[in-house]
């Protein structure tokens, strides 16, 4: 009767640890990931442009982001590309679509009335189809002032001596120039416009950037071969269009020899243009890519490379073999010298149905129209390694469910308390 009683109170001990531990484990397997919201600390003035910054998990892979803007509030722009932004203004929502990034910000400009406004949202895991509500600062205080802000905007030139020859990259911060505004650089003479983080109009001696909430951005020029001072010259154009100078640094020193030129690596052009693009099953899909130097090319479809293109400036990759799901297309340009590279992804859908208004597939001769850059040519003339051109089977790729943490711990737990209480009441039965 007493070891009866015994295997029971360790029952009833055992189902206790077991229904806390279930409890607890569920509690940490059912946790899901979101994104995380950062609003400015301080309040913004009416009619304001400032930048929201957006976190998402790196767990997930293909996600959207869907923020709902306060009434008065308006979209401006983002770090992400064009084609990954869609807008509705009638229910003023702006959807993001994300395939690998973990971060972006986007620029808004606040209501012209003053008061406490909120921010909504909703994070869509599209690896296990789920969503929920975007985390973090919702809140936002709008004030009004006394006194119109003037527009701004400043120049920062290299603190050292260029070589002659040198490229080199000028920033431009600007402010309070309202949603839409212009920045034109007139360059000295001898100076040649290379690159820039937007996609501005190039003149013979003038380079023109349209701003669209932007912050900053950068530019990169390469000193002439002539050593001197050379001096910098610029205005910034509200939306009202009036004229304000560039402040900031002006003058640069360029020195006698010529350093090593490094310029960046950077993809002009891409086709199919839309950063989405859906096919049927066993359809065939082709992208193209060009370059502004000599680069390799490597083609990857969730991680896994499947074609090189070497030293070439235009690269093509057609895959014949295509499989109902969805696959992150990603063309990596890289300098063999340099190292320094740049990136390019599309998101495919394939379906077990054609889906309407695909994107056409080029033909291997015809010219690539892209939206930021000229045409090009997506015939390569590269030397291709032994790879294979397609995948006969991709399989999605899912991000890894991590092992639920404490569970094993607490039967462990379990067990030796169970053996301990065993042996207690054996004891106490010989004695």
């Amino acid at each position: 009767m007493k070891n009866r009683k015994t295997v029971l109170a360790i029952r009833g001990m055992l189902l206790l640890l077991v229904t806390s531990a279930v409890i607890l484990t569920s509690g940490i397997a059912n946790a899901e990931p979101t994104a995380i919201r950062t609003l400015p600390a301080e309040p913004v003035s009416t009619d304001e442009c400032f930048s929201i910054k957006i976190e998402v998990p790196p767990s997930v892979f293909f996600k959207d982001v869907i923020e709902t803007l306060p009434e008065g509030f308006s979209y401006c722009t983002s770090t992400l590309d064009s084609g990954s932004v869609k807008v509705n203004g009638s229910r003023n929502t702006v959807t993001f679509i994300l395939a690998g990034e973990t971060s972006f910000n986007y620029t808004v400009r606040a209501s012209d009335e003053e008061g406490t406004y909120r921010f909504s949202g909703i994070f869509i895991d599209k690896d296990e189809d789920k969503e929920c509500d975007i985390d973090g600062d919702k809140e936002i205080v709008v004030e009004e002032t006394d006194e119109k802000r003037v527009p701004t905007a400043t120049r920062t030139l290299p603190e050292e001596l260029v070589a002659a020859g040198e490229c080199f990259t000028i920033e431009i911060e600007a402010s309070h120039y309202g949603i839409h505004g212009h920045v034109l650089e007139i360059l000295p003479d001898g100076f040649e416009f290379e690159d820039s983080t937007l996609n501005p109009e190039v003149g013979y001696t003038t380079v023109e950037f349209e701003l669209w909430g932007e912050p900053s951005f950068t530019y990169t020029v390469t000193a002439p071969d002539t050593e001197g001072t050379y001096t910098f010259e610029g205005i910034l154009i509200d939306e009202e269009k009036e004229e304000y100078d560039i402040g900031g640094d002006t003058e640069i020193e360029v020195g006698e020899e010529a350093g090593e030129v490094i310029l960046p690596v950077n993809i002009t052009a891409w086709k199919p243009v839309d950063a989405v693009v859906n096919n049927a099953e066993s359809e065939s899909r082709t992208f193209n890519i060009s370059v502004k130097q000599l680069a390799d090319i490597s083609w990857q479809i969730n991680g896994t490379e499947v074609q090189t293109n070497e030293s070439v400036m235009d690269a093509t990759y057609t895959n014949t073999s295509s499989v109902i799901g969805t696959w992150n297309v990603s063309a990596i340009a890289t300098n063999a010298t340099t190292g320094l590279s740049d990136l390019h992804t599309w998101i495919w859908r394939v379906t077990a149905t054609p889906v309407a208004n695909i994107t056409s597939t080029p033909t291997p001769t015809s010219a690539v129209a892209t939206a930021p850059s000229p045409l090009v040519t997506p015939t390569p003339t590269s030397k291709l390694s032994p790879r294979p051109m397609s995948i006969a089977t991709p399989t999605p790729a899912k991000s890894a469910k991590p092992a639920v943490s404490g569970f094993k711990p607490v039967f462990a737990l379990a067990a030796i308390f169970a053996v301990a209480y065993l042996l207690l009441f054996r004891k106490k039965g010989d004695e």
